[in-house]
Order: structure tokens, then C-alpha cells, then sequence
């Protein structure tokens, strides 16, 4: 900038030389040639002063554009910066590494439960007729999870886990991978997924299992879960379509519809155990959730399900046949003290063929209500199930189409004891969309600051009745019926953190047979103690 002011003060003063000597030779010359006349008015040229102003102004001029160019270029820079650049955060104990132009995010996640079980039951000797005389007690690695999940191009959401836990007993042939997922949400209110998905169903199927209330989900969803795809690791497809402030004010409108395929097992695993089994097993469920009122920290809500077996599977597939059951609540030992047993899986002539007893489809209903003010929380939720079986009657050899129908409930309830509201999730990536969660601690446990995190006192009375004419000899169905009181105290230690403590008192009414004359079922009591650590 200096130089430039030199270059022009330059030009400056070779004008007022060149002003001037053409003034005195023009004077000069007239004075020789013409006579003496009255002087005349000489223009003169610009004054220093003038001159100065206008190198001034030119001055300025030049460094108003030389800011304007360096900002232009200050800007472009910023912007290639933050497209190239990577941030790290902390959401929630979660590291997440993230583009500057956020189009690009990557959240690693853990979760990692270990389950301690005992089971209090009468000596062997005195309880003679039970079906199950000694459970295992032991420790489990419940669930030990590790992934990856984020965003890439703006619009498409990733989810990648890789399950290295599983239960006790039938339980470790679980899939290693229980999602691996891409979806779409380029589309206001919509979602898309697509691959290995877990898709929203049941009011505590859309509930992360890191923030479940008690150590696992009621028996009637497990069983819903698993027969009618809407358990981890299905193959298949959902659609999501979710709206808050839809009708009323702080509403929250929900809507899901998947279709499901067969669970995804490790190599060497097998499906067996988990509903309808096989690998050609497809499903067809949808979910409706709505949220008609909340002030923020209280919230009230009902909702309904619907599934339906398409296919359970033949037996020159590696299927199937369906087959109600679960475990009672608790995932150490892996024995299931009621099922229906499998329904048979179909002939390779297909559905509706006679010569066996089999079942090639099956459908449920399902409806549920909910709701928290503040710290208290209560719910309620009942299940409808049918199957459709072909029944062959061997002693006429004829074939009965006829509709099996089993049922159950649960409720519960919680009471943060430290005051924290119960957390509802109004949207989510994943399927934990408009369910409860956790609370979210406000004073995470630490000895210095004389905090103990969260405290909360929950209770849940669950029913299952998988007998349909368990006294009618043939086909009569004796699948049993279980009552679970649960009581535990989950402390909170802080968000990432869990220990929960429970209580199950169990009782189990079966026969040995349909129009059997034994009770194989009984009273016993389950201690369960989860550690937990999920971010």
C-alpha cells in the first residue's frame, strides 16, 4: 500500500512540473511576439491540497477493495475448512466424530449387561411332578454389545452391531450381527429401513434394552417378538411415518409397517428356539403409537399392534412351524417352563394339504395404554394370538382346520424415588420412537460431590396362557399358564451406568398333556442382579 502511495504522489508532482513549465513558456513566448498587454487570468492546475485528497480517496478506494477480496477469501477458506474438517463430542458418554458441514457423523456405541440368576425352588424330592426340577443358577453376559452408527450424505442414516453376548442355555445361538441397517430420512416424518432391523413393536419393543425397567420384557412381548419378526436381527424392510403437534398440541403420532424375514444366526448358530424358527419364515406387522397429551415433563399415551405370519416355514426348507413360548423373564438359565410346543411345519404340497398336523400361519392383535406425571409412572398392555393349524386326526385320517387362541397382559408401574420425570422419546433414528425410557439422572453418583444417582422402585404382575381346551384329549393344547410378580429397585449410578436388583415371584400351572391328570407346573422365586454399562 505504501508503494502505491509513493507511485501516485509521483505522477502527482510530475503533473505540477509539467503545469508549470507549460504556463511559463506559453508566457514567455508571448511576451516575445505581441505587446505588452494587461495580464490575463491564468487557470491554474489543481491544488496540492486537491491533489491529496484525491490520492486519499484513491487510497482508500484500494484498501475497501483489498478488505473486500481478503474476506472473500477468509470465507472460502472457512467454508473448505469445515467440509474437511472432523470434530469430536461426547453425546452422552458416546464419543461421535462429525464433518464440519455435518453432513457426515459417526457415533460409537456399547452396551454390555451381565446377569446374575438364581432360582430359589423346592428340593427335587418334594416336588416330584415338576417339569423342571432344578433351573441352572449362574452368571450370563445378557448382552454385550458393539457398533457403530451415523449419518452419511445428509440423508441416510447407518446402523451397524455386532452382538458378542447371548443368555444362558439355548440362548447362545444368537446372531452375532442383530443389526446392520441403512435408512432413508430425506423425507420430512419418514423413515426407511432397509437390511438386518429390529422394528418397533409392543409398547416396550420400543424401548432400547439398556433402559428397560426390568431385566427383560414381558413374556407376552418376547413371544410376539420373536413369532412375529419384530425381534433383533430380522431381514426385512420398514417403513416409519412419525408427527408431533399433529392433531393437538403436544401430540405425538407414530406409525410403523415392516416386512420381516427369518432371524439372521451366526455361522453355526441356528434360529431354533426363536418363534416360528426356519429360514424361510416371513411376517408382516405394523405399529400405531399416539401421544394425546404431555407438559413436557408428563406425558399420556395408547397405542395398538398387529402381525401376521405370512409363512412359517416347510419342512423342506429348514422351517418351521410356530411355536408360542418363553422363558420366565430372566435369560441365565435358558429353559422355557411353558410352550405350546411347535405346531409342526408344513408338507412340501403346502398349506392346507392333509396327511400331518401343521401350521402355516398366525396372527395377533395387540393393544396397550401408558402414561407418567413427573416421577410416577403406570402401564398396562394385553396381546391376542391365533394360530391357524391344519390338525390331522389320525384315527378318521381327516384333517381339521381349526384356530388355537392364546392370551396375556402385564402391568407395572415405577417411582423415581430421587424426583427425575420418566423419559419419552418423541423421535429417534432407531426404533425406540415413542416409548419410555430411563430417567435421566440429574446428580450422577460420586463420593466428592456426596451424590448417589438415581434411585427407582418398579413392579410389574405379568400373565400368560398358552392352554387352548387343555382338557380335551387330541387337540387340546397344554402350553401352561405363568404368573410373574416382579419387584426391583434399579439404581442409576449415572446415565451410563446400572445396577438393577429383582425379584420374580413365579407360578406355573401346567398339565403333562392335553386331558392329562398331572400337574407338572410350580412355585418358585427368581433373584436377578444386572450390572450394566450402556452409552
Amino acid at each position: 500500500m505504501k508503494g502505491k502511495s509513493a507511485l501516485l504522489a509521483g505522477v502527482a508532482a510530475i503533473a505540477l512540473v509539467a503545469t508549470a513549465q507549460a504556463g511559463y513558456a506559453a508566457k514567455k513566448s508571448s511576451d516575445a511576439t505581441s505587446a505588452p498587454a494587461p495580464a490575463a487570468a491564468v487557470q491554474s492546475g489543481p491544488t496540492t491540497t486537491e491533489l491529496a485528497a484525491r490520492i486519499q480517496a484513491l487510497e482508500d478506494a484500494l484498501q475497501a477493495d483489498e478488505a473486500k477480496a481478503q474476506g472473500e477469501h477468509t470465507r472460502l477458506s472457512t467454508l473448505e475448512q469445515n467440509f474437511n474438517y472432523a470434530t469430536w463430542s461426547f453425546d452422552n458418554g458416546r464419543p461421535v466424530i462429525s464433518s464440519g458441514d455435518g453432513r457426515f457423523s459417526m457415533a460409537f456405541r456399547v452396551r454390555a449387561q451381565i446377569d446374575f440368576g438364581a432360582f430359589l425352588q423346592d428340593s427335587p424330592a418334594s416336588q416330584p411332578n415338576a417339569q423342571y426340577k432344578d433351573l441352572s443358577n449362574g452368571v450370563a453376559v445378557r448382552r454385550g454389545f458393539f457398533g457403530v452408527e451415523g449419518k452419511a450424505f445428509k440423508d441416510f442414516w447407518y446402523e451397524f452391531r455386532y452382538n458378542a453376548g447371548g443368555g444362558g442355555g439355548a440362548e447362545s445361538g444368537d446372531p452375532a450381527m442383530s443389526i446392520a441397517r441403512v435408512a432413508y430420512t430425506g423425507i420430512d416424518h419418514l423413515r426407511i429401513n432397509v437390511g438386518i432391523i429390529e422394528p418397533a413393536f409392543m409398547l416396550e419393543g420400543t424401548t432400547s434394552s439398556g433402559q428397560l425397567m426390568f431385566l427383560e420384557r414381558p413374556e407376552i412381548e418376547n413371544i410376539a417378538l420373536d413369532t412375529f419378526g419384530a425381534a433383533d436381527a430380522r431381514r426385512g424392510i420398514e417403513v416409519a411415518f412419525q408427527h408431533d403437534n399433529l392433531f393437538l398440541p403436544g401430540d405425538n403420532f407414530i406409525w410403523t409397517a415392516a416386512y420381516t424375514g427369518g432371524k439372521t444366526v451366526a455361522p453355526g448358530g441356528t434360529a431354533a428356539g426363536h418363534g416360528n424358527g426356519g429360514d424361510e419364515g416371513t411376517q408382516f406387522l405394523s405399529h400405531l403409537a399416539y401421544r394425546f397429551w404431555s407438559d413436557g415433563a408428563s406425558n399420556a399415551l395408547i397405542g395398538a399392534d398387529y402381525g401376521t405370519v405370512l409363512y412359517a416355514g416347510g419342512v423342506t426348507n429348514g422351517g418351521g412351524g410356530i411355536n408360542f413360548q418363553d422363558r420366565p423373564q430372566i435369560r441365565v438359565d435358558g429353559t422355557r417352563l411353558i410352550s405350546t410346543g411347535s405346531f409342526g411345519a408344513a408338507p412340501a404340497t403346502g398349506c392346507k394339504t392333509g396327511g400331518a398336523s401343521y401350521s402355516c400361519h398366525a396372527t395377533m392383535f395387540a393393544g396397550h395404554v401408558a402414561g407418567n406425571y413427573e416421577n410416577f409412572y403406570l402401564a398396562g398392555e394385553y396381546a391376542y394370538f391365533r394360530d391357524d393349524r391344519n390338525y390331522y386326526v389320525g384315527a378318521t385320517k381327516t384333517n381339521i382346520f381349526d384356530h388355537p387362541e392364546f392370551s396375556g397382559y402385564a402391568v407395572e408401574g415405577s417411582w423415581v424415588l430421587t424426583g427425575e420425570p420418566k423419559g419419552y422419546a418423541v423421535n429417534a433414528t432407531n426404533n425406540e420412537i415413542g416409548g419410555y425410557g430411563a430417567p435421566k439422572v440429574a446428580n450422577p453418583f460420586s463420593l466428592d460431590g456426596d451424590s448417589w444417582g438415581a434411585l427407582e422402585l418398579v413392579a410389574r404382575y405379568s400373565f400368560t396362557n398358552l392352554d387352548w381346551y387343555r382338557n380335551l384329549a387330541g387337540e387340546g393344547v397344554a402350553g401352561g399358564r405363568e404368573g410373574i410378580f416382579d419387584v426391583g429397585l434399579n439404581w442409576y449410578l449415572n446415565n451410563e451406568v446400572k445396577l438393577q436388583f429383582h425379584d420374580s415371584v413365579v407360578h406355573v400351572n401346567k398339565l403333562n398333556a392335553a386331558a392329562g391328570s398331572t400337574q407338572v407346573g410350580q412355585d418358585l422365586n427368581i433373584v436377578g442382579i444386572r450390572l450394566q454399562f450402556s452409552n
